[in-house]
């Protein structure tokens, strides 16, 4: 007997022998196995070790009807069929880095980005940069934006743009003196051609001229407890000091500093000395200040996915107790940003408003993803760059109009709160995975424990709604008067209770830092105001098409 199966979400089919009993076996564990993991996924459960052992189902159906095959052909070589479904890996891999020279999705670094086809470039945002580094009222700024809308890959390259290129002994690799313009370094070649070469005096005065500390807070963990929290931190410190190991041996710097740099640099045993938060906290502090002597000149600190530790967002009940204890130390890490003495500015990106406005320091500008702001056109895409990549010669090829793309993934409104004019921004990486894919499709598939909220029936009925229809609702936005500002853990949005108004005001605040929402009308109206917060009253809806089908799906998958 010969059955017809269908694959998971229709997406093959093939015709089976009934004997095959294995294979028939592996394919419907396989394809209840996708299914568990897309609901995950939707409740932000999911795991590495969830997605490897659906990868082991895949390569053993692989393997079951290779021999298959191989038995029909008449193959003589049966018992090598592992070295078979290993070319097809090596294959996949193969055309993996042929891709890597149009597209680039395993990476953020500027350098990698900057040598693909698909490559759009961001560099005049260094010009608002220059407006920060001549500001003396602020110390720097925050900006926001969910994610794949380009935050490390434009945090890379300040990084390269700004730093003092120096060798293994931390010795500067210009011949030009700090005066001077640098153009003799390879980071200088990076952005000849690109448009910020055109900015003379920007290039001149700024480029290659400051010690730079950079540093990322996402790292591979689940945030279950302050005590993993503060574990996290330490192996982040331990990178961070190792990108700048020349300290150890700087005469720059005192002995028993040259030590502490030697002990974080060095394996766990060395740097497991460090358990104490305060040990931790107050490492990123010495690195500054000691680079900053090594330097002889003030340190510029960029830190990306600084409120990893803090965008909880839905938090369980167990870690409610231990939230106030990671903003606390998360404050401390980051106090020493106000410094004079040796932090000369500093950048840093986050997803969530909510999330940082508990922990940013109060010197530093907040400027979120739902605002137009001087950094708008630098997260996404514009218009313009969108029609940019169509007529690049290389995407001939894709059947997809502009005018269909546009229709799909209709752009994030921002209203200038003081102008009252509009921008409109696409997400970078869905226009890419369309020229990849060469087709439209759902790219978004945001993860997050966020969206095990629309279980509760209180806010699927919001979602519906807002599917449905623009709606009214009022927002808040915090000021950025933050030196007695509580700090507020994320609200519990339980699947049984009735949400209050500050829950559902936090939901909505919440979608827009994730770009689930936009605001629909650049007329917003005060309707409350206190000394940390305004709140305003105005239309929000979902941006687009794509992001109406993630939520419409995710509704489904949390109501099985």
């Amino acid at each position: 007997m010969v059955l017809k199966i269908e694959g998971f979400e229709g997406c093959f089919r093939m015709t089976l022998h009934t004997s095959h009993y294995l294979s028939l076996k592996l394919l419907k564990k396989t394809n209840e196995n996708r299914k568990e993991i897309d609901v995950k996924i939707a409740k932000g459960t999911v795991t590495r070790l969830d997605m490897m052992e659906q990868l082991k189902f895949e390569l053993k159906i692989f393997d079951v009807f290779l021999k298959i095959i191989n038995n029909m052909t008449g193959c003589t070589n049966c018992g090598s069929c592992n070295v078979t479904i290993e070319s097809i890996i090596n294959n996949i891999e193969i055309i993996s880095i042929k891709e890597d020279t149009i597209f680039n999705f395993s990476s953020c670094d500027f350098v990698k980005i900057l040598q693909t086809t698909a490559f759009v470039d961001k560099t005049l945002m260094i010009k608002e940069v220059k407006e920060v580094l001549q500001n003396n009222k602020i110390k720097g700024i925050v900006v926001t934006a969910p994610r794949k809308y380009g935050k490390s890959t434009n945090l890379s390259m300040l990084k390269y743009f700004l730093e003092i290129q120096v060798n293994p002994l931390g010795e500067p690799l210009t011949k030009a003196n700090a005066e001077e313009p640098i153009t003799d370094t390879s980071n200088y070649k990076l952005f000849k051609g690109l448009k910020i070469s055109n900015e003379a005096n920007i290039m001149d005065k700024y480029f290659g001229k400051y010690p730079v500390l950079y540093i990322n807070f996402k790292i591979e963990m689940n945030v279950k407890s302050y005590v993993s929290v503060i574990e996290g931190f330490r192996e982040i410190m331990h990178k961070t000091f190792q990108l700048h190991s020349y300290l150890q041996i700087s005469s720059k710097l005192s002995m028993t500093q040259r030590e502490y740099c030697q002990l974080w640099c060095g394996n766990k045993t060395s740097y497991h000395i460090f358990k104490k938060a305060d040990d931790i906290s107050s490492s990123l502090r010495a690195l500054c200040l000691f680079l900053t002597k090594h330097y002889n000149k003030k340190c510029f600190v960029l830190i990306d996915e600084f409120d990893f530790f803090t965008s909880m967002v839905t938090i369980t009940e167990t870690l409610l107790k231990d939230y106030n204890l990671i903003v606390l130390f998360v404050k401390k890490l980051l106090s020493c940003l106000e410094n004079d003495e040796f932090v000369f500015k500093a950048i840093l990106t986050g997803k969530s408003c909510y999330a940082i406005h508990c922990i940013v320091p109060s010197c530093m500008k907040i400027q979120s993803f739902y605002n137009s702001h001087n950094f708008t056109d630098y997260y996404g895409l514009t218009e313009n760059e969108l029609e940019y990549l169509f007529k690049k010669i290389e995407f001939k090829n894709v059947s997809t109009t502009i005018e269909e793309v546009k229709a799909y993934y209709g752009t994030y409104h921002k209203f200038d709160e003081h102008t009252k004019t509009k921008k409109n921004i696409y997400c970078i990486w869905s226009i890419l995975n369309v020229l990849k894919c060469k087709k439209i499709d759902n790219y978004w598939r945001d993860f997050g424990n966020f969206f095990c909220s629309f279980s509760n029936p209180t806010m699927k009925d919001i979602m519906e709604l807002i599917i449905e229809n623009t709606i009214e609702a009022v927002v808040g936005f915090k000021t950025y008067d933050l030196k007695n500002h509580p700090n507020t853990p994320p609200r519990i949005i339980r699947v049984s209770h009735t949400p209050k108004e500050k829950v559902i005001n936090f939901f909505y605040m919440i979608l827009l830092d994730l770009g689930y929402l936009t605001l629909n009308s650049s007329t917003t109206t005060v309707v409350s105001k206190s000394k940390n917060i305004k709140r305003y009253s105005g239309k929000i809806n979902i941006p687009n098409q794509e992001v109406k089908d993630d939520i419409v799906n995710k509704i489904s998958l949390l109501s099985l």
